[in-house]
Parts: C-alpha cells; structure tokens; sequence
C-alpha cells in the first residue's frame, strides 16, 4: 500500500468559487497545496496549447519578480522568501509542460514534492472539466488514490461571474466593463457565439463524463452553496480523508467586478441555461435556494 497522499483534482466549475476552496486547503494542516492555484497541465497538453501557457507563466513570473523586488526594497523577508517559492513553483511547472505527453510522473512528482507526511495534495485547476472522457479516466488511474470534485454554482450566477471577468480581461482603452459585459452576455445567451464560455457551465456534459470516468467513490459532486459553508466544508474533509478544520468566515466564490445583471437579462440566460437546471434537479434532487429562485425565471 501506498504511503502517498491522496490526490485531489478539482476540475471546475469556472467562477465556483475553487479559489475560496483553494486557499482552505492550502492553509488546511493535514494538506501540501503549491503556491500557484491552477497548474494546467492536462489540458495544455490535451489542447496543444503550449504557447498560450507558456506565455501566461512568464507574464505571471514576470509579476512575482516585480512584487518581490518591492518586497525587497521594503525588507520584507518573509514576502520575498513566499515570492521565491511562487517563481520556484512557475520554473518547475514549465519544466513538466516542456515534457509534454510524457510528463505525467513529472507532474505527479512536482504534486508530492514537499508534502513530507500530509494526507493530501491537489490540483484545482477548472480548465480541466473540458478534458475527454478518457483522458479523465486516466487520470482517476495515474495514482492509486486519486479523488475528484466538480463544484456547480447556480447556472446564471455562475455565467454572469465568468462574462463579467472576460469583460475585466477583454477591456481596451476607452471601453466600459458594464457595457462590454452585457455585450458579451448577450452573445452567449442569445447569438451562440462566445463559445469559450458557456461550456465551463455545461453540467451536462461535465457531469455525465465524470461519471463515467471516475469511480464512484473517489468523485464528490456538490453544489457551491452547500459546499462552501461549515457544515459543507466538514463533508468535504470526509470525502478527502482529512480533520474537518474550523473557519472563521464562510469562503465564497470570488465576485470579481461588481454588475448588477438587469432582470431580462437575468431571465434570458435562465432560458438559455435551462437544461442545466433540469439535468441537476433531475439528477441531484432539490436545488438550492440561490438556484430556485433564478430557475423560477424560466
């Protein structure tokens, strides 16, 4: 038997709040997460989409560098050393990705490196609910204890949090963030065109395979708003064979820019989203409060 941490990959969903989830288990005591949140590599290998991954690590090196040389000016030691484990981190997750197809032993090592003794390290990186069925499946397979979790957010809550964020990142000079969100949520909901955006919600189709791919006992499905609370958090911890660790404040998931959604906009993307909602009442049973209320809309 194994003396190797369980394995915990996070697969999404995108704007689920997996940041709120990642910085519980990083400060979690029985758990070794790495400085940088999402690793990204099954899909950048999956995708082929090394240049655009390989150019997000050195913007993101880039920053830690600058952050740490005002650290150092500012004779913050305990920054630029946290910093220094951040760029370690960056170098080491280019050097799996330059491994390509070959580097699920690199990737499983840079997860266990360090954990001396923690019952579990993971991956939280919401880019892989587009990986295939087989490709899931193999990575259920790539340890002997690997366990998995898909967080679903209420559909329009979670559309709106991702519109409103590639609104943020999407911005030129001169543009609005609200007017360019709603511009975007338009396109979604009512020309089928971001195509990028709507399938990270697709529980459809993210649920069915992981249901496939992962054995049944190793794959935890939950809603965000049930998830993210104490008692939920407690549940989470059975799951992935760790003490359930006291909170101060419930994590949520991060809102990012501040948009109110008017309310034909809200119904509209409750219609266009109402396969969602059936598929997780049929599936799931009653929906919480948060998902009702959006899904009376329809």
């Amino acid at each position: 038997m194994s003396d190797d941490p369980a394995i915990l990959i996070c697969v999404g969903a995108t704007k689920a709040g997996t940041s709120s989830l990642y910085r519980y288990l990083h400060d979690h005591p029985d758990c070794h997460m790495r400085s940088i949140k999402e690793i990204h590599y099954f899909d950048t290998v999956d995708f082929e989409d090394y240049e655009h991954q390989f150019d997000v690590l050195a913007r993101l090196r880039s920053s830690i560098l600058e952050r740490q040389e005002v650290a150092q000016a500012n004779g913050n030691a305990w920054k630029v050393g946290n910093l220094q484990r951040q760029l370690d981190d960056v170098a080491e997750m280019v050097r799996v990705l330059k491994r390509g197809q070959d580097g699920v032993s690199d990737y499983l090592f840079y997860l266990l490196d360090g954990a001396d003794g923690k019952k579990l390290v993971g991956d939280i990186t919401p880019g892989y609910c587009l990986l295939s069925e087989d490709r899931l499946r193999q990575m259920a397979h790539m340890a002997p204890d690997v366990r998995f979790l898909f967080l679903m957010r209420d559909p329009v809550d979670r559309l709106w949090s991702h519109v409103r964020m590639q609104a943020a990142r999407q911005r030129r000079q001169g543009e609005e963030v609200a007017v360019k969100a709603k511009r975007i949520m338009n396109r979604v909901v009512n020309r089928d065109l971001e195509k990028h955006i709507a399938p990270r919600g697709d529980y459809v189709g993210i649920v069915e395979r992981l249901k496939r791919a992962v054995p049944e006992d190793k794959l935890l499905i939950g809603f965000t708003e049930d998830v993210m609370t104490g008692q939920g958090l407690t549940d989470l911890c059975r799951f992935l064979g760790i003490s359930a660790a006291p909170i101060e404040q419930e994590p949520h998931a991060h809102e990012g820019v501040k948009l109110k959604l008017s309310d034909k906009q809200r119904r509209e993307a409750a219609e266009f989203l109402a396969p969602q909602y059936a598929y997780v009442e049929k599936t799931f049973g009653p929906l919480p409060s948060r998902w009702q209320a959006n899904m009376a809309r329809i």
